[in-house]
């Protein structure tokens, strides 16, 4: 029997399973996962705990009944160490965004396992290429916390690049392309530039020559935007509830119908309104006409497409191309599907956009794709993958880069020197990450701790080396003054 290897695309809104088939040498969905009546294989990202062994996943039917043990959009709060939940069904423990992430990852083992009466070998999770360590390694830890092998994290563009890639008619063997990846999922936007070049479905290699997007941006955000207008139309804030539960149902009644809204206007040129909503026991009512052309306004005038355009030419000219330098643009992820977001892309770039699988399962077949990799030799793919942000060290407030965005997966940074003002037998380096020349608008990722008295006259050189096979994991190596190692060790925990 073959291995069990799976590709997992966890997004703010959706999930969606591959596994590798070694006899296709491709990923294919893993049926049976979205359940409760859909036929997609594509499963929104929420869970209801029930008790400690029972989670019902991707279903929002228990939104409304049973909010207060109802979780969603847990991808955007995993780094946020404020962000604690109290869960009714297990005793009103205390949980974290983390915690929550564990148990949709063990649903999704038990789900699978059932599925496919075998143990889950390995799996490929994806991550957007804007977060940083500190979310990759508790996204990794939540994984393996929930009893799942992790083989890598791969960057939601990377696998994007490579399911389109490698199985796209359209590319031809043995000539090089440059292609842009523009992923615009529910909660993250990333703009990822490649070198590609293909001899075969079986023989291709793929570097990452950019990255660049926006954290926090996506469907979400439009979402949110919508939601505020519709408040605006029913003159309705959430401090006039004065019961919390009417409040929460309310609120995700707002939601959804905001989602329904942004989905109906990226096909059709008008929305119609009627809907009924409670407010402290009194039914209020809402009919109101939404044309595209309002919708499109409301993107413009609160800098989506701002933020979108800004990071489209950081993304080409950062790396001293020209738009017209760009063979193909590839869309991933729901959001980019909205006809003016589409337009503002192909305007820049001057060509169409393309989109070879449902813009929610590219993703998670190319991690598929990936997890075979580790077991299939017969495949030969080559992924040059670099870091996304500068990691460095303080030098007073000042921020100071070891390791420079854009150096290869796997390299030693160069030598950066660094005079330990008290060299004593305990000493705590920290490090940090970002592309802000203040050290406070960068965030600490890890640390180590070294007998400064190994170092002659306090000087060190310092450098770093972000692994491939551990992906989260960043290498720190330590020399003294006439360039001899004295310490290597990976980064801790800050």
């Amino acid at each position: 029997m073959d291995k069990l290897l799976l590709g997992i695309d966890f997004g703010t809104s959706t999930n969606f399973v591959t596994r590798y088939d070694f006899k296709k040498k491709d990923a294919v969905p893993v049926e049976n996962m979205a359940g409760y009546g859909k036929s997609s294989n594509v499963f929104d990202n929420c869970i209801y705990v029930e008790n400690n062994e029972n989670y019902v996943l991707g279903s929002r039917k228990k939104a409304y009944s049973d909010p207060e043990n109802f979780f969603e959009d847990i991808k955007r709060f995993i780094i946020d160490d404020n962000w604690k939940k109290k869960i009714p069904n297990l005793g009103n423990k205390m949980v974290s965004a983390q915690d929550i992430a564990q148990m949709i990852f063990k649903a999704i083992r038990k789900k699978v396992e059932e599925n496919q009466n075998q143990k889950i070998d390995g799996v490929v999770i994806t991550v957007p290429y804007s977060y940083n360590n500190k979310y990759r390694e508790r996204i990794k830890e939540a994984a393996e916390n929930a009893g799942l092998k992790v083989i890598k994290l791969v960057e939601e563009p990377v696998a994007a690049a490579i399911s389109y890639g490698i199985f796209g008619d359209d590319i031809q063997n043995n000539k090089k392309e440059k292609i842009a990846v523009f992923d615009l999922g529910g909660g993250t936007f990333d703009i990822t530039i490649f070198n590609f070049e293909k001899s075969d479905n079986q023989n291709a290699k793929i570097e990452v020559l950019n990255t660049d997007g926006v954290e926090k941006l996506g469907g979400k955000n439009i979402d949110e935007l919508l939601a505020k207008k519709l408040m605006e139309f029913l003159k309705v804030n959430y401090s006039d509830f004065t019961n919390q539960r009417e409040r929460v149902e309310f609120q995700n009644k707002l939601n959804n119908l905001a989602k329904d809204i942004k989905e109906n206007l990226s096909q059709e040129d008008e929305y119609e309104i009627y809907e009924n909503f409670t407010v402290n026991g009194k039914s209020i009512e809402l009919e109101k006409d939404i044309t595209v052309d309002y919708f499109n306004d409301l993107l413009k005038n609160n800098n989506f497409i701002g933020q979108i355009e800004d990071a489209l030419e950081r993304a080409i000219y950062d790396i001293d191309l020209e738009p017209s330098d760009i063979n193909r643009v590839v869309l991933a992820g729901g959001t980019s599907n909205i006809p003016l977001i589409k337009k503002i892309v192909e305007d820049f770039f001057g060509i169409k956009t393309e989109a070879k699988k449902s813009l929610g399962e590219l993703v998670g077949h190319g991690a598929g794709i990936l997890a075979g990799l580790s077991e299939d030799e017969s495949l030969n793919y080559t992924v040059i993958r670099k870091t996304s942000k500068n990691i460095g060290v303080a030098r007073g407030n000042k921020f100071f880069t070891i390791l420079s965005k854009n150096f290869k997966y796997g390299e030693e940074s160069p030598k950066y020197k660094l005079g330990l003002k008290n060299p004593k037998e305990e000493l705590t380096i920290s490090f940090y990450e970002g592309d802000a020349a203040k050290i406070e608008d960068c965030e600490k990722i890890g640390k180590i701790l070294i007998n400064g008295n190994k170092f002659k006259n306090g000087i060190v050189y310092i450098s770093l080396v972000k692994e491939d096979k551990s992906d989260s994991q960043i290498r720190c190596y330590l020399y003294d003054e006439d360039k001899n190692l004295v310490f290597d060790d990976y980064l801790t925990d800050v």
